[in-house]
């Protein structure tokens, strides 16, 4: 029998109770035997108390990080995994029934190390409609199938046997600031796992109104387009050929963004709002240029 460890970081939020409570209710393949494994980054040892005396069906392991850093937290999660998959989800997500067995399904269809899977945003009742339209926090991965070359935590399964990735970890340097996801599944990618998406393991995650807010988005897509281009650019010098040509597109994408964003304002502005935040993600591709902080999230 194979064995999975599906990891989550966690600081005690309220929403782990019900994402573990989800995945109590999951299928699970034939000959795979399941564990959980609770990574307490709370210095107070939120997660701890919040698990102290719950019950459930599968079987949770808490491990007390307290860093403040979910690469480290994520790194425990690694560093104490049993067998040979893993899988990380989020603590204020919620998992469909069948959410690992579609996961698998695409493993053993596309002969893949890795699957990336989608996770839906859930607005709250009071959100405008144009806003609900807009999807800010949605991010599309591409069609069933799709080769990527990185992927994320919030949503994924993989293999950890294989001796060309086996002992990579999450970049700490980049657990405060985000973009140590990407940058791990990348690394991985250089390493020879091959990754793929698929777009019907379904994962819904609590969008609260804080994550709505303008100022907020913004700083998230310019992270996100920052984070994008030290990845993809790698070692490479800024004046480099390769790079000046990658920072001339982006700055070509932001300027039509912004362009088309305001001329469909008075129209359509859930459409106009979806570009402007294209146009600030190139812009956070030119931060990196510019060798700028990543912006803080909180």
């Amino acid at each position: 029998m194979e064995h999975l460890t599906i990891g989550i970081a966690s600081i005690g939020r309220s929403g782990l109770l019900r994402i573990l409570s989800s995945l109590d209710e999951i299928d699970v393949p034939a000959d795979l035997s399941v564990e959980i494994l609770v990574a307490d980054d709370d210095p107070a040892g939120g997660a701890v108390r919040l698990l102290s005396d719950r019950k459930g069906k599968l079987p949770v392991r808490v491990l007390s990080v307290g860093s403040r850093n979910i690469a480290t937290a994520r790194n425990a999660c690694l560093d104490h995994a049993r067998g040979i998959w893993m899988a990380f989800v989020d603590d204020d997500e919620i998992v469909a029934r069948d959410w690992l067995v579609r996961l698998f399904a695409a493993m053993n269809e596309f002969r893949a190390d890795v699957v990336v899977g989608p996770v839906y945003p859930v607005y709250p009742p009071e959100t405008p409609d144009w806003l609900q339209r807009a999807n800010p926090l949605y991010v599309d991965w591409g069609r069933r199938g799709a080769l990527v070359d990185t992927g994320r935590s919030g949503n994924v399964l993989f293999r950890r046997d294989d001796a060309r990735w086996s002992a990579l970890r999450f970049d700490a340097a980049l657990g405060r600031s985000g973009g140590e996801d990407t940058d791990f599944f990348h690394r991985l990618h250089c390493a020879g796992a091959v990754i793929v998406v698929t777009n019907d393991a379904r994962i819904e995650e609590e969008a609260p109104a804080a994550r709505l807010d303008r100022d907020y988005l913004r700083r998230r897509a310019l992270r996100s387009g920052q984070s994008y281009a030290r990845f993809r650019l790698g070692g490479a010098g800024r004046y480099r050929p390769r790079s000046l040509a990658f920072y001339a597109l982006a700055l070509g994408k932001a300027a039509a963004g912004f362009s088309l964003a305001l001329a469909l304002r008075p129209f359509d502005r859930g459409r106009s709002f979806a570009l402007m935040q294209k146009g600030w993600l190139n812009v956070g591709k030119l931060r990196h240029f510019a060798a700028l902080e990543l912006p803080t999230m909180y």
